[in-house]
């Protein structure tokens, strides 16, 4: 009987001890990205600078591990990722992935990489974090061009110019969505666009148009005067 209630006794800890890691584990929650403002300054060397701010619905309760991922792409390559505020130990990227922690109690948390492009390449990867996102994601990307560069090929997400500092022209992309890569093809070319240089020519044939309609009905008024 003594060793009914001993045994009884261990269980009823057990018992009552147990919903206590249970509890931890519900307050510890994923963190979940509800908002990134992502600021992206373009060199004309290839040498780029991304930095990232991304904002959380909520504090984290606990240090929480997270994965930093980074898409591959030819010709470009990420030489440097460091920490600016809110985020630790960061590590190397290998493959595509780099590991580190936020800290209890982050909010936010911004990230800085340095990227090297070589040839033609004009994509950059993004260190996008490895969160749930929550529905109101808000995303707000802008583009820095190098000096005396204007936007002339593709570009992913769509940008619209924002405005110009000096010689440089900046882009603007808001949605709700982040993406892992962004491409901006930028050159030097005549300031008027593919629609411009389209609506000139075609102002010019219509012109060109009535002129030979307004001689020829000349040419034909002439013989009855």
């Amino acid at each position: 009987m003594k060793g009914m209630l001993t045994v009884t006794g261990v269980l009823a800890a057990v018992v009552l001890g147990g919903p206590a890691p249970t509890a931890t584990a519900q307050e510890a929650a994923d963190p979940v990205l509800a908002h990134a403002d992502v600021a992206i300054t373009l060199d004309e060397s290839g040498e780029d600078l991304v930095r990232a701010t991304y904002r959380l619905t909520e504090p984290t309760t606990a240090a929480v591990p997270v994965r930093l991922l980074v898409a591959p792409r030819a010709g470009t390559e990420v030489t440097e990722l460091t920490a600016v505020s809110g985020i630790t130990g960061i590590g190397p990227v290998r493959g595509i992935r780099a590991a580190a922690t936020l800290p209890e109690g982050t909010t936010e948390y911004t990230v800085e990489q340095r990227i090297q492009r070589t040839g033609e390449a004009r994509g950059v990867p993004l260190a996008v974090p490895d969160l749930a996102a929550d529905r109101g994601l808000r995303v707000a990307i802008t583009v820095t061009l190098p000096e005396g560069q204007r936007l002339v090929g593709d570009s992913m997400p769509v940008f619209e110019q924002q405005h110009q500092e000096g010689d440089r022209v900046v882009l603007r992309h808001d949605s709700r969505s982040l993406p892992s890569m962004v491409v901006a093809e930028y050159g030097t070319t005549s300031s008027a666009s593919l629609g411009t240089v389209t609506s000139y020519t075609g102002l010019v044939l219509i012109v060109a148009v009535v002129a030979v309609w307004l001689v020829t009905s000349l040419r034909k008024e002439r013989p009855r005067a």
